[in-house]
């Protein structure tokens, strides 16, 4: 195939959703390692490929960790069951990139991102339930790689690292004056945008993350693809005390090609 896929112009518009596994450990609340599979994740993305690769993505994941069998606590002449801690997950991120190596039968490109991350934990330990947050805003610099093999099997891999990021934690023993004064209003987004007024700057020693992803696609049609996506992703950090997560997810995409 003599075309030079860097000059080869596509849109792209995928939407997918499959498994989420994860594996998380936040010493805040918890010395306790929550796992979980479930069947909520779930991916929006649009991509313009060419000598400029662009991207557009919002992610969505839900898990819920049971510790150990449900347990109704009996309270007198009331009960109380102990639930299921909850975590969910939205990204949103916009990335832009530069092709490296245009005339070879591969495509690679190099770039930069800025994402959005916002992780919420909902902790139930029956008589009393904690809300935990994660709230991460950074610049990436991300390196792409695409195939095509036999003019139809596409496969890319991507990888996402943080240079600078603005982060968001609960304090060390989960709730002080500062967070219910931040919860006080009773307005979600005022809440929000307080909990990210107390974040901090935060560089690779202070926040340690790692964004994977590797696609597979089939076209069935001039416009329509088939595929498979698997993402991973990694955070680490000290602050104010250990959070430790390792997120796996598995889709089933559907692309439309412009």
């Amino acid at each position: 195939m003599q075309i030079l896929y860097a000059q080869q112009k596509e849109k792209l518009f995928t939407v997918s959703g499959g498994m989420s596994v994860l594996s998380r450990q936040d010493l805040v609340y918890s010395p306790f390692v929550h796992e979980d599979v479930s069947n909520h994740s779930y991916r929006l993305r649009y991509q313009q490929t060419g000598r400029y690769f662009q991207f557009a993505e919002v992610g969505f994941t839900y898990n819920a960790s049971q510790l150990a069998e449900p347990t109704e606590m009996d309270m007198g002449d009331h009960a109380h069951m102990i639930l299921p801690h909850e975590f969910l997950h939205v990204s949103l991120t916009y990335g832009i990139g530069k092709a490296i190596q245009p005339n070879t039968r591969y495509l690679a490109w190099i770039g930069g991102a800025l994402q959005v991350d916002m992780q919420a934990g909902y902790f139930s330990f029956a008589l009393s339930n904690m809300f935990g947050y994660f709230i991460n805003q950074s610049a990436q610099i991300w390196y792409r790689r695409a195939y095509t093999f036999k003019d139809k099997h596409q496969l890319s891999v991507q990888v996402a690292l943080p240079i600078l990021s603005w982060l968001a934690r609960p304090p060390y023993l989960a709730e002080d004056d500062e967070f219910i004064e931040n919860i006080s209003s009773h307005d979600n987004a005022k809440i929000i945008m307080a909990f990210i007024g107390d974040g901090q700057l935060a560089t690779w020693n202070r926040l340690q993350r790692l964004n994977l992803a590797a696609e597979y696609k089939y076209p069935i049609s001039k416009h329509i693809l088939i595929g498979t996506e698997y993402r991973f992703d990694f955070i680490h950090t000290n602050i104010p005390r250990t959070l430790l997560s390792y997120q796996h997810q598995l889709n089933i995409s559907a692309t439309i090609k412009f």
